[in-house]
């Protein structure tokens, strides 16, 4: 592609022009150090570095370009991302998968490296895992009124994004155990 073509192409500027008459490899060459250089600072989703390459004010064209090639050579796995993150979230933090799939979004994950990294997340884990965030959320809260404590318990795991059937169960799980 040649410089005229690719200025041809590109919609009219509104007040000052975004691009000066460098060459398209020359700018491709400045969205790959910067691409680059945003993945050696930690792992991102193609949406992300779509997002800030954009901020950058690169071309649209050269930006999905480059994020294209880079997903063919394997610089960038949005599912093994997404799959790394969902594991991260469910055993050291102990969210559910609403929680998980809302911060996937967040970070501009495709819906197919979402939905493959959350179904990944059966329901009787999830049920497992609060059961166990119930317990030790519990004992914490020992001193307290009987319905103060499953009143703060429910918000907890709620607030962890648990859906209600869950949490009442984790809920009796945890007051049954602790009880004992």
């Amino acid at each position: 592609m040649d410089i005229e073509t690719f200025l041809k192409d590109l919609p009219p500027a509104e007040d000052s022009p975004k691009y000066s008459l460098k060459s398209v490899d020359s700018i491709e060459e400045d969205v790959r150090k910067a691409l680059l250089k945003l993945l050696e600072r930690s792992s991102k989703s193609s949406g992300q570095l779509r997002t800030l390459l954009l901020e950058k004010e690169f071309p649209v064209q050269l930006v999905d370009q480059m994020i294209d090639r880079f997903i063919e050579v394997g610089l960038i796995d949005d599912l093994a991302l997404a799959k790394d993150f969902t594991e991260v979230a469910v055993t050291r933090k102990s969210k559910a998968k609403s929680v998980i799939a809302r911060e996937l979004r967040a970070k501009h994950f495709p819906q197919e490296a979402i939905d493959a990294a959350i179904s990944e997340i059966d329901s009787e884990s999830e049920l497992e895992a609060a059961k166990k965030l119930a317990e030790t959320r519990f004992r914490q809260l020992l001193k307290l009124e009987p319905e103060v404590r499953t009143r703060r318990l429910s918000s907890y795991l709620m607030r962890k994004g648990y859906s209600s059937r869950v949490v009442w169960a984790a809920v009796r799980h945890a007051s049954g155990e602790v009880t004992r």
